[in-house]
């Protein structure tokens, strides 16, 4: 990502703004969504990122120990489980879900088209998570070593994906 930052620096030297251009941002391995700023761009505090959603791609129903994990709709319907409820969010609709309560996402309603939407994490974190998950092997040990990769980042799954509950697998 190319930041541009001013050359006056705050007193705990670090930069005093990011900059992404619309072009701009980082990848994390084996995710599609583009990280504008990531943890280690922030000092840990948030996660700000365009994510893009695939047709029945979502996580596994999941809560986070200590990030708050935000979603605002910019393209197409996301379908999200909150606790036990499910909610379709449309463009401009916005959630927060916050620390520990079970929540997990997917385009189940749009056919072959993709769901943008902007994803915040506060505190950051979610990029190493996922390319440590990208990194485990497939076989039969791969939802153990995904599970693993999940936990060391504070990340706890506790049952299947949306599309499974709902059937649309």
């Amino acid at each position: 990502m190319t930041r541009v930052t001013t050359n006056t620096t705050t007193p705990a030297n670090t930069p005093r703004y990011l900059l992404a251009k619309a072009d701009e941002g980082q990848l994390a391995f084996g995710s599609p969504h583009l990280f504008k700023a990531a943890a280690h761009d922030t000092a840990g505090r948030f996660d700000f990122m365009v994510a893009t959603f695939a047709p029945r791609t979502g996580p596994p129903l999941h809560y986070h120990e200590e990030q708050d994990d935000t979603f605002y709709v910019l393209e197409g319907v996301l379908t999200l489980q909150a606790g036990e409820e499910i909610l379709d969010l449309g463009p401009g609709e916005f959630i927060s879900i916050p620390p520990r309560m079970p929540h997990t996402f997917d385009n189940v309603h749009n056919g072959d088209e993709l769901v943008r939407a902007v994803n915040v994490m506060t505190p950051g974190g979610l990029f190493p998570m996922i390319e440590d998950m990208a990194r485990v092997p497939p076989g039969p040990a791969q939802p153990d070593g995904i599970e693993a990769a999940t936990k060391r980042h504070g990340t706890v799954i506790v049952g299947p994906p949306l599309r499974v509950t709902l059937g649309v697998d």
